[in-house]
């Protein structure tokens, strides 16, 4: 299979200030120890020296003091040594107070820092300016944001003073720990100036460090954190919001290298933009930091959209989990303007390369949706040919295959094909298709610039292999339903692009996280029932809908509607039919239930008695309606071993359905129902071509459209977690978006350390708790079958007897 290379074009806008939550980083806490401060002098080293630096703290003699006055060409600084690279964004300081003794203070000061392999820098904020404005008296702390924030390791604050003066000095830096590990970036050519028009890049640091073809290497408004959504020629734009290269002087070629801190694993990169759409971008990888392979390049091409106008406009280019210390990328462009404003890259430190892991691929990205265009890679070229060779000669065996096997009636050939596009299943955030433009989120969903919580869309396209049915369209592929009832959230607007290193949010409430572990690749087999479900189907007892007295209604879905009815010669039954029969997909859905109901006999399994003309199905009825809406409406708390008894019957209507092959595909507590007993029933089960809502499918099922009956098994410990721990109070992940539910996945599948299931509490005993825990994992293979689960929980409830 080839990938495909999907560019998800969407408007983000504000400042997106990383994963890091700003902090003081223990200047007067004491996690930044005595070590770690060091200055250029001191008055005293005992009583004033730098030790003593700690802001709101009264040691000594209350500060730190230099030796000499300062002047406006002094240079004395109070270091303080990070050990680690450090996003810093802002720098407090206070002057001594010294027990109501001190008078000196710092009115004015610098900031000099560096990083990893660079020289010291003075920090520039946006408008360029380099002193800081400090204290006006001894005793207020005054907080200065620095604008662009700035990435170090070391930092010196270098008092100022346009008049000669005794300073004393107290400090704090605040930021976080430096995650993106981007150390420095250069771009050639550096920005265009055209006449009165400057788009150069005014906050690029004076690092002094040059690559060795002279381009001047460091950090500035690409990587500043500031994403502007407006025009770069709107004159309210704040300095340094856009940096710009004319054709003219260009000749619509930009590159740009980027290097890291460590050899990194890349999943995306994210360019914001304005204008009209780029021709093409290249994207190379080099694992050692010298050598560029030309195998590992990613490259799309693309045909702008003629008469379209210049907006803004973000490109996500999946990166696959290439590793690399440094990335180049290389634009073509054939308006008058390119503009960015920021790039960013999601990734991914690699403590120790995977052993017989090689990046240079001979295989790229086969093509790239982007809204309606197809885009071909240079290097595909050869490989599309050979496929469409080989498509004409499987076309000319499947006809010989047809002629042979004519006498098979053109009823089954329609089940064949129609079984063929399910399994074409495409799983979608808000049932979009990959060529579609996502909305542009609002403005306080878009606060994490290096938040990593993106989504990339996957599409896969396919032909019908009959030419009677024609190609497959949209009509064909089944997303998945929108939830039931409002408050499941499961399709509110995503988050995206996306999560930071990770996602750092609970499944639900208080639970806590839990690690998954890394999944193989794993191929579902798609299978029905072992028993013929058309033969069973058609054995359902039918009746007239005349035979049916209506009652009041108990429930309804997206597509379908539950009522209370009299049956004649039944009694009092459940009737099920689709509100509009001229939907194709619920009428499919419905169809797919009564097949799978027909073979189903179990006292744990919703008993289905009936069809009429209109294919509604004549149920039991369930006299508490499902699980979820009977818990919520109790005022007294159910007993934990009672909730675990609801789970247990469930358990053995899964296993059942398990032992004669059926896959449920949408298992939540909806479609788990309660008698008069309140034990429980499953209900609705469609198999694989009508699968589950996003928070209660598996990461395969979500990523790959993979359906079995270990992904039944995942839905399942998530039904019993939201039924046990919450008394289905809350939902599972009700703090994700659906671009949060994807990317977790993603995580679960590339073993990310970041990944997060719902977790189960000492309120489940410790067996149960167990295998209940094993159905998280990431590999379906390793999760427990239904009659595994069923011998744990019959186990514990032997034990209460």
């Amino acid at each position: 299979m080839w990938p495909v290379f999907v560019l998800v074009l969407q408007t983000v806008s504000a400042l997106r200030m990383s994963e890091c939550e700003p902090s003081a980083l223990g200047m007067e806490s004491g996690a930044i120890t005595d070590a770690q401060i060091s200055a250029s002098s001191s008055f005293d080293k005992q009583s004033v020296g730098p030790q003593n630096s700690r802001i709101r703290t009264e040691l000594a003699s209350g500060a730190w003091c230099p030796k000499p006055q300062i002047h406006s060409s002094s240079y004395e600084f109070l270091q303080i040594n990070l050990e680690n690279t450090y996003l810093v964004t802002a720098v407090e300081t206070q002057g001594r107070y010294g027990n109501g003794t001190g008078r000196e203070f710092v009115s004015e000061y610098m900031i000099d820092y560096l990083r990893p392999g660079s020289k010291w820098i003075r920090y520039r904020n946006r408008t360029g300016h380099m002193l800081m404005t400090g204290n006006d008296e001894t005793t207020e702390a005054v907080l200065r944001v620095l604008d662009p924030p700035l990435v170090a390791s070391r930092l010196r604050i270098v008092p100022h003073s346009k008049q000669t003066r005794t300073i004393c000095l107290r400090a704090e830096l605040h930021g976080c720990l430096h995650k993106d590990g981007l150390l420095y970036y250069s771009t050639l050519p550096g920005g265009s100036r055209v006449g009165d028009v400057d788009f150069r890049d005014p906050t690029f640091e004076s690092s002094d460090l040059y690559t060795e073809t002279g381009i001047k290497r460091g950090l500035g408004l690409l990587s500043d954190g500031f994403v502007s959504d407006n025009s770069p020629f709107d004159e309210t734009n704040p300095n340094g919001s856009w940096i710009g290269w004319s054709k003219h002087h260009t000749d619509g070629t930009v590159t740009l290298l980027f290097e890291f801190d460590q050899l990194r694993n890349f999943s995306e990169i994210l360019l914001a933009a304005y204008g009209h759409r780029l021709n093409s971008i290249d994207v190379i990888f080099s694992q050692d930091g010298t050598n560029f392979s030309l195998s590992s390049q990613i490259s799309s091409l693309n045909r702008p959209a003629p008469n379209s106008t210049a907006k803004r406009y973000d490109l996500r280019i999946p990166l696959h989990k290439r590793m690399a210390k440094k990335i180049r990328v290389t634009i073509t462009f054939t308006a008058d303007w390119l503009f960015l404003t920021e790039i960013h890259f999601s990734s991914g430190q690699l403590h120790e390369v995977p052993i017989g892991y090689n990046l240079f691929y001979n295989e790229s990205f086969s093509n790239v949706v982007m809204e309606e265009n197809t885009v071909l890679t240079r290097r595909s070229v050869f490989g599309v040919v050979a496929l469409v060779a080989l498509f004409i000669l499987l076309t000319a065996i499947l006809c010989i295959i047809i002629l042979m096997k004519r006498r098979k009636s053109e009823d089954k050939l329609e089940i064949f094909e129609r079984d063929i596009r399910r399994n074409l299943i495409i799983t979608q955030v808000g049932g979009k298709t990959a060529t579609e433009v996502l909305p542009s989120p609002s403005a306080h969903l878009m606060a994490n610039f290096y938040a990593s919580d993106k989504t990339t869309s996957t599409s896969l396209s396919s032909k019908s292999a009959s030419p009677k049915f024609g190609p497959a369209t949209w009509n064909d592929f089944h997303f998945p339903p929108p939830p039931s009832i409002p408050d499941e959230r499961i399709y509110a607007q995503p988050i995206t692009l996306p999560l930071s290193n990770g996602i750092q949010k609970e499944p639900g409430g208080g639970t806590t996280m839990r690690m998954a572990r890394r999944s193989p690749d794993y191929v579902a087999v798609h299978h029905y029932a072992t028993i013929p479900v058309r033969d069973q189907a058609e054995k359902v007892c039918k009746i007239s809908s005349s035979q049916l007295s209506m009652g009041a209604e108990l429930g309804e879905g997206k597509h379908t509607i539950v009522r209370e009815c009299a049956a004649l010669g039944i009694g009092n039954v459940a009737y099920k039919t689709i509100k509009d029969r001229n939907n194709s997909h619920a009428r499919s859905a419905l169809m797919d239930e009564i097949k799978m109901l027909a073979i189903a006999n179990h006292p744990h399994v919703v008993h289905l008695l009936a069809t009429d003309e209109n294919n509604g199905l004549v149920l039991e009825l369930m006299t508490n309606g499902n699980v979820r809406e009977y818990l919520r409406s109790q005022r007294i708390p159910i007993p934990t071993a009672k909730l675990l008894a609801i789970c247990a019957d469930v358990c053995e209507g899964m296993r059942y359905l398990e032992s004669v092959g059926v896959i449920h595909g949408h298992l939540t507590p909806n479609n788990i129902l309660l008698d008069e007993n309140l034990r429980a029933k499953v209900s609705s089960p469609r198999g694989p071509a009508h699968h589950a809502q996003l928070r209660y499918s598996a990461p395969e099922s979500i990523l790959k459209n993979c359906f079995s009956s270990q992904s039944d098994v995942w839905a399942f410990a998530v039904c019993c977690w939201e039924i046990a721990e919450t008394s289905c109070t809350r939902i599972p992940f009700e703090t994700f978006s659906n671009s949060d539910l994807v990317t977790n996945a993603q995580l679960m599948l590339s073993g990310q350390e970041d990944a997060v299931v719902p977790t189960f509490t000492e309120s489940v005993p410790r067996g149960v708790r167990d295998v209940f825990i094993r159905c998280f994992e990431a590999d379906p293979q390793a999760r427990p079958l239904f009659s595994h689960i069923s011998y744990f929980m019959s186990k514990y409830h032997a034990s209460l007897d």
